[in-house]
């Protein structure tokens, strides 16, 4: 991650949020995962899995949603790309 693209915070820390959320793959990690517990949890039902299969996949999605949800909050707080300085 390049320093001078994330927003630092006093004496130039970059915020955690910021470097756990602030990059595009963890949206596409958070959708994947999202879709991989929604497959899984339905595949899983009407495959007859038992409860801890199903509470797994659950797990996944879930994981997956709070990925995704991350990603959009710390995008949202974040500011645009700053124009270079002359």
């Amino acid at each position: 991650m390049q320093q001078r693209n994330t927003p630092a915070g006093r004496g130039g820390r970059v915020p955690v949020a910021y470097v756990l959320f602030g990059n595009h793959r963890t949206l596409i990690m958070g959708i994947l995962g999202t879709m991989a517990g929604v497959v899984g949890s339905v595949g899983g039902i009407s495959a007859g899995a038992g409860v801890l299969e199903i509470l797994g996949f659950i797990g996944i999605g879930m994981l997956g949603l709070a990925l995704a949800v991350g990603y959009v909050v710390v995008a949202s707080q974040s500011k645009g790309p700053r124009s270079p300085r002359p």
